[in-house]
């Protein structure tokens, strides 16, 4: 999508009714010296179900019992594949070699499928990997709000608020562009306005909006009439006519379209060939070095990036991968998404470990919290169109300040890639006393380590995962 006016900008984003307030400091819009931690927050998306088996949740193809024998199918129903997406995938075929032809990563308590990169295998001590996850659904729609929200979905539409704009309710709208979603969906549900998402598709967006548009500025006169108005109280009478909202709107879309013009923070996002000064050693930490490069996942993970560390936006979401929704010949295809993801996301949290917080000797990535996730997962066995179909049983990956690094929590099954019951105090296997993992839990585990409430799910019955919590 493309927006050739900051005004049509404005207008497909529903700022200019949907009502937004940011308050401005000398850094970007955001206190980062004060007696706690900063609390940041990064929500990845990969889009379309993942094949699990090449990332979060891999399986030793050596074993026989995932393998096909004179062309029957494994005896545990799982059937990783390795080797025939290695044939079509230079990278996989290098991970088959180094891994003695088992495909699994191994990295301290953590195993990883030949998708994962090495950029994203570096930060194995700090990352805590939930496997089992019951997604209660196989449809697109609903399996991506489920996870946005922490809610299971109203048909097709999402049911409460996506965690950006939870965190960013109970953070504090901070920063030019205090919640920003990068090619994601997102939801406000009843808070502030001020938490709800600005929603880009690339940093083309972030020029048209923040760039102030020649004929947009009023005249001196009508300026100070809106400023005036915008800042009076209303009366008993005033407030009756803000009934529907759209007074309120009006004041808010205003003082927001202020806060997001600003020139010189602009041109941290003004991506181009040759390289600005100014840029280079943004570039060289995302390896942009094409025109098609900043169009691609590396340029969506640099742009949460650099809006993080310059005090833009302390809430993030962005989609680091698409195309997954692979019900055909797979081989290949899935595994070159994923490593791209991966890819994108290892450099980012490299990126914010690189950077100091202002006023603390502590880096970003030391106060941001994360959760990577896709909608559900490929089912374990290769379908007759040699590809993967939808599947109940996924996996996620969460990290941050108060989650435990280098851990593992719950499993699928070994036959057919079930979910399993798990006890969440102790992480143990749990059939008879133990509960499935949802993610209403994922999210108020993730919520609850930040030192935030996760009050908004208790028709959910959330349940904390305190195995995984510092």
């Amino acid at each position: 999508m493309s927006f050739t006016t900051r005004r049509g900008f404005l207008e497909v984003m529903g700022l200019a009714t949907g009502g937004f307030l940011l308050r401005s400091t000398p850094l970007g819009g955001t206190a980062f010296a004060q007696a706690a931690d900063p609390k940041f927050l990064l929500l990845v998306y990969f889009e379309g179900g993942w094949d699990q088996l090449l990332s979060l949740d891999p399986r030793n193809a050596a074993l026989p019992q995932y393998q096909r024998v004179g062309g029957r199918a494994p005896t545990s129903g799982i059937e990783p594949a390795y080797a025939q997406t290695a044939a079509e995938t230079p990278f996989v075929d290098a991970v088959m070699t180094a891994t003695g032809g088992t495909g699994v990563q191994a990295r301290g308590n953590l195993t990883f499928g030949p998708a994962v990169p090495d950029p994203m295998l570096a930060h194995s001590n700090d990352l805590c990997v939930i496997r089992g996850m019951n997604m209660d659904t196989l449809t697109h729609e609903v399996g991506r709000r489920y996870l946005l929200t922490g809610k299971f979905p109203r048909g097709l539409a999402a049911s409460g608020s996506s965690l950006n704009t939870v965190v960013s309710a109970q953070t504090g709208a901070r920063g030019d562009i205090p919640n920003m979603s990068i090619g994601t969906e997102s939801y406000n549900e009843g808070l502030s306005p001020a938490a709800s998402a600005v929603r880009v598709a690339s940093y083309r967006d972030l020029l048209t909006v923040m760039q102030p548009q020649a004929g947009a500025v009023l005249p001196a006169a009508s300026e100070s009439a809106v400023r005036q108005f915008e800042d009076t109280d209303d009366t008993c009478e005033q407030h009756g006519y803000d009934v529907s909202g759209l007074v309120t709107a009006f004041k808010s879309s205003r003082q927001l379209s202020r806060q997001l013009a600003q020139p010189a923070k602009a041109q941290l996002f003004d991506f181009k060939l040759p390289t600005p000064a100014a840029l280079t050693e943004l570039y060289t930490a995302f390896n942009l070095n094409t025109t098609a490069d900043l169009t691609g996942m590396r340029a969506r993970a640099a742009v949460a990036g650099q809006a993080m560390v310059n005090g833009v936006s302390n809430v993030i979401s962005v989609s680091l991968a698409n195309g997954l929704d692979d019900h055909f010949d797979l081989f290949g295809q899935q595994a070159v998404s994923q490593q791209t993801g991966w890819d994108s996301l290892g450099r980012l949290v490299a990126y914010l470990k690189s950077k100091q917080v202002p006023g603390l000797s502590k880096s970003f990535w030391e106060c941001t919290s994360m959760m990577v996730f896709s909608e559900f997962s490929r089912t374990p066995m290769i379908n007759t169109r040699e590809g993967r179909d939808h599947h109940l049983t996924s996996s996620c990956l969460v990290a941050g300040p108060g989650i435990k690094g280098n851990t593992v929590f719950g499993a699928s099954s070994n036959t057919g890639m079930q979910t399993q019951k798990w006890n969440f105090a102790t992480g143990a296997l749990d059939a008879a006393g133990g509960a499935l993992i949802r993610p209403a839990d994922v999210h108020a585990t993730l919520l609850d380590s930040m030192g935030l409430s996760f009050s908004h799910l208790s028709n959910q019955s959330p349940r904390v995962i305190s195995a995984i919590k510092r």
